[in-house]
């Protein structure tokens, strides 16, 4: 409880710092005067006011740059102008001195190493203790294990409890800026936060971010061009990571390179990134220019696996639908497949106006030069108040990310470029030897169970027959007998009808012979017929 008091005055105290009481007020006053979002160009008041808020999530730590790095892609909770200032967030910060790594170090349960159990440098035939990166979360050394240059990237003492103690005062302080902020009631703030804290915690687990790098180089591994770093797993554990050590340029630097050599370098991060996205539906989450490196021969490494995202089949075959839909230019593809993903009915909008807009995009996509237009698809669902999926926010970070780095190094990229390539890189996956093997296969094991089933089903056909027989003849013997005893009564009554009449006949007969005829003929009827039915019944 201390130590979330002193957080809680940390934060009021940079909040004051920077002015942002005055400036969410700003905000709610300007929000409670106007129907939607402001999508205007950004104006300069706008632009001071989204710098010091910048400012102050980097002095309040990992846990806020995180969060105004995921903010950055919600126009539907913040302005736009803020998601801009806000994608410049770094980790970069004053690296600890490698004692006071020593704790997170000696946390590193290592088998093989000597004494104790625990990790120790002395493991590593060399070990560099002056970091060659650092940031929030953790510092990265560069190492020599069996000879091989390795670099061993080490959590940074008690950052998760940091971390859980931000999280909870988020939690508290919810309420105050969905206030203030006038977010709307549809928007899953509870799902929002709650998402961002297991993208912290994977972060944090570096066993989760060496599957992730397993699993890329898995993907590119017929790709000689893209490089992922390999995991030494013997000595990686929750709070270390032993990699491969690629050495190369980072691509913050790419002013060095020639013109020619920035165009090949966009290309190749452009293509490479839709592959991941639309034919392995698993892609870098955070591929800032800081995470992906050149080497001598051209090639590209991606680094820093913590934060990825991931597609389902139905989600990647919509994303596709619209992506493709816009490179060819076909509005109606485009707007049907962006309201599926939305899960939107077009009689829910005004589909005119929808189409004109979907219009637009694609003029802008195809013809407009220098200018990022990742973005689009997100201002678009903004303004007709489509919500997509979750993983859909991930992914337009990531994209713009990508485009802008590939239009830093190339002002003429155009990201439909490479939509040709991409389209017959998908049908040779889709409709590849392999694959059709692969899904033969599968469809065969299908139709194996269904025949190694069909005795069974056979027997329940035979037997359900049965059953309905056998309810049909129960239903017919009852009706059968409701028959009988309908027509029972009617003879009784056709019976006692006769005998009253006959004895009335022989009453009236005394006077008249002809009718005590007919009584004593009908009296005698109704004998005989009284004594069939008694005998029948027997």
């Amino acid at each position: 409880m201390f130590n979330k008091i002193k957080r809680y005055i940390k934060i009021l105290h940079v909040f004051h710092k920077y002015k942002l009481y005055s400036i969410l007020l700003k905000e709610y006053k300007q929000k409670k005067e106007s129907v939607d979002l402001c999508t205007c160009p950004i104006d300069f008041e706008r632009k001071s006011n989204s710098v010091k808020l910048r400012m102050a999530f980097e002095e309040l730590g990992p846990t806020f740059i995180k969060l105004g790095q995921a903010m950055s892609k919600r126009p539907d909770i913040i302005p736009i102008e803020y998601g801009k200032e806000l994608e410049k967030l770094q980790e970069m910060v004053k690296p600890y001195d490698f004692e006071r790594m020593q704790p997170a170090l000696s946390l590193g349960f290592c088998p093989g190493s000597k004494g104790t159990g625990r990790y120790s440098i002395d493991i590593f035939d060399k070990f560099n203790t002056e970091p060659i990166a650092s940031a929030s979360i953790a510092q990265v050394y560069e190492a020599v294990l069996n000879e091989e240059n390795v670099v061993v990237k080490i959590a940074r003492p008690g950052m998760m409890d940091v971390i859980n103690l931000d999280l909870d005062i988020l939690y508290d302080l919810k309420f105050i800026f969905v206030k203030l902020l006038r977010i709307k009631t549809q928007i899953d703030i509870d799902g929002f936060l709650e998402e961002f804290k297991i993208m912290l915690n994977r972060e944090l687990d570096y066993r989760n971010e060496a599957l992730n790098m397993e699993r890329f180089r898995e993907n590119f591994k017929n790709l000689k061009q893209v490089r992922i770093p390999k995991v030494y797993w013997e000595l990686t554990s929750d709070n270390i990571l032993v990699m491969e050590h690629i050495y190369g340029v980072p691509l913050r630097d790419f002013r060095t390179f020639s013109l020619d050599k920035r165009k090949r370098i966009a290309k190749l991060i452009s293509s490479s990134f839709l592959r991941m996205v639309y034919i392995d539906g698993y892609f870098h989450a955070d591929p800032h220019p800081g995470n992906i490196f050149v080497m001598k021969d051209g090639g590209i490494a991606y680094l820093d696996f913590g934060a990825v995202g991931k597609l389902d089949s139905e989600i990647k075959k919509g994303m596709y639908s619209i992506f493709y839909g816009v490179y060819i230019k076909d509005v109606d593809l485009a707007a049907r497949a962006f309201l599926k993903l939305a899960r939107k009915n077009p009689d829910d909008i005004d589909i005119h106006a929808f189409k004109w807009d979907v219009d637009e995009l694609i003029t802008r996509q195809h013809y407009g030069k220098g200018e990022r237009h990742s973005d689009d698809f997100v201002k678009l669902a903004l303004k007709y108040d489509l919500s997509l999926p979750r993983t859909f926010s991930l992914l337009e970070r990531a994209l713009v990310l990508i485009e802008s780095t590939c239009l830093d190094l190339d002002p003429e990229y155009n990201i439909m470029s490479d939509v040709k390539t991409l389209s017959k890189e998908i049908a040779r996956s889709k409709y590849s030897p392999a694959r059709l093997v692969e899904d033969f296969q599968m469809e065969w094991d299908n139709f194996y169970d269904l025949m190694k089933n069909v005795p069974t089903g056979i027997n329940d056909i035979f037997e359900s027959v049965k059953m309905f027989k056998e309810a049909n003849v129960v239903k017919q013997e009852n009706a059968i007998e409701n028959r009988r005893f309908i027509i029972s009564i009617f003879q009784n009554l056709f019976i006692t009808v006769l005998l009253i009449a006959s004895i009335t006949l022989l009453v009236l007969g005394q006077k008249e012979p002809d009718l005590e005829t007919i009584g004593l003929v009908g009296f005698a009827t109704s004998l005989i017929l009284a004594a069939i039915m008694i005998l029948r019944k027997k």
